[in-house]
């Protein structure tokens, strides 16, 4: 999470070495959080280097709250949240539920693949996200 895009574009460019560009893209999301729907606006690079994609987000606006409005109200700018590709969702949800607790705060979808984001901040310091594809 950033506050400015460009500005973290230049520096992420620059000390991971990206042989290209970074692509800068504005999204709307809508997603489920606390119960609520809820839409918002976000400037956005994704990145795949070495087998992993790097995620970049900056919320330009928003209809209501969300964890990434969560995130920036408190202050807090940085590593958000880390994403975990899997074909069993649920079966992870219910596995962090049953063991440790740790239930479901925000879901939604982009086109075939749902998201789950997993309240595990107070034990890893960041959400998990589960990406279902």
């Amino acid at each position: 999470m950033v506050k400015d895009i460009e500005k973290a574009a230049k520096v992420y460019q620059e000390i991971l070495n990206f042989n290209a560009n970074l692509n800068i893209v504005e999204q709307s999301s809508t997603v489920s959080y606390k119960g609520k729907e809820v839409t918002f606006k976000m400037k956005k690079i994704m990145q795949n280097f070495g087998g992993k994609q790097f995620e970049i987000v900056e919320v330009i606006e928003s209809t209501g709250d969300h964890l990434y409005k969560e995130f920036l109200d408190e202050g807090q700018v940085g590593l958000h949240h880390l994403g975990i590709y899997t074909k069993d969702a649920p079966k992870l949800i219910e596995y962090f539920k049953k063991n440790y607790g740790i239930d479901v705060a925000q879901t939604g979808k982009a086109g075939k693949v749902n998201f789950y984001y997993l309240d595990t901040r107070d034990t890893l310091g960041f959400y998990l996200e589960l990406i279902a594809f």
